[in-house]
């Protein structure tokens, strides 16, 4: 799903609306539209707002029909999710016979995509943060959203037959058919890695699929001269094609060399400086 952020509609928010809080169900017909934030293949996130609370939400529309095990997923992935701080959490849930509504909080500092495509970001930034689904806060913070397509309850020794996520971001395993676990996940945060240090994919096609697959499967991604020593060793590590050689993302990588400035206890306890500065957009 397309991240929520900035847009061009001429609709005026006040910036004295908070996000509502509620584990209530709320009714659908009750809440206020303002403008859509993005779109995708299983539904759209809208903007709204309570007009009790006059506080803003992300509201996304999924039709039931088309989409119920996604549904699932993702209701399952974002109750497990409340209380981390950098993972987008439900506020209330509402359906009708044809569709459901999941409420979250706004995000007005937009998506890391955004950020990247205004200017290049430094290795300090790099390291404190599928680009279109990191959104910002408008702490500067970052949240994870979009779950529908998680698979969940996978242990290390779990093995995954069925091809799942976006084709850019698919580690060699998943591709190639073959089963995959935990791993791949980390093939899928060095292309992140990578995009936000280089501006470009680590691997490239002409359009084609089968030409993209072939690149991912035989080339190196290209570095260019002079970058950070640290930077390329977490991304050569992270994209390994051998899964079992492949750099895991667990507790032991962030004593990675990259991840040198890093409190990370401060990072768990949501009390460290955000990557990108206090953020507020009207429209």
């Amino acid at each position: 799903m397309p991240a929520q952020g900035p847009g061009d509609a001429n609709v005026q928010i006040s910036p004295q609306r908070e996000l509502v809080h509620t584990d209530q169900p709320m009714d659908l017909n009750s809440l206020e539209f303002w403008k859509d934030l993005g779109k995708g293949s299983y539904g759209k996130v809208s903007l709204a707002s309570d007009p009790v609370s006059e506080g803003l939400l992300a509201i996304k529309l999924m039709d039931k029909s088309s989409c119920e095990d996604i549904i699932s997923t993702e209701l399952d992935v974002l109750r497990m999710a409340d209380g981390c701080p950098y993972l987008m959490s439900m506020r209330a849930f509402m359906e009708t016979p044809t569709e459901c509504a999941i409420a979250m909080d706004y995000m007005a500092g937009g998506d890391l995509r955004h950020h990247m495509n205004d200017s290049m970001l430094n290795t300090k930034t790099i390291s404190d943060v599928k680009p279109d689904n990191i959104l910002i806060q408008d702490t500067g913070h970052i949240k994870i959203s979009d779950f529908g397509l998680s698979v969940v309850n996978v242990s290390e020794g779990d093995i995954v037959n069925y091809i799942n996520g976006t084709n850019c971001y698919k580690a060699p395993e998943i591709m190639d058919n073959e089963g995959y676990n935990h791993l791949a996940d980390s093939s899928s945060f060095g292309v992140i890695l990578y995009m936000m240090s280089v501006g470009d994919y680590p691997f490239y096609s002409k359009g084609s699929l089968d030409e993209y697959h072939q690149s991912l499967r035989e080339h190196i991604p290209y570095f260019p001269p002079g970058m950070c020593i640290n930077t390329m060793a977490i991304i050569k590590g992270l994209l390994c094609k051998t899964p079992s050689a492949r750099l895991a993302i667990k507790s032991s990588i962030t004593s990675h060399p990259f991840f040198h400035s890093i409190d990370w206890s401060d990072v768990e306890c949501d009390r460290s400086e955000p990557p990108f500065p206090y953020y507020y957009q009207e429209y």
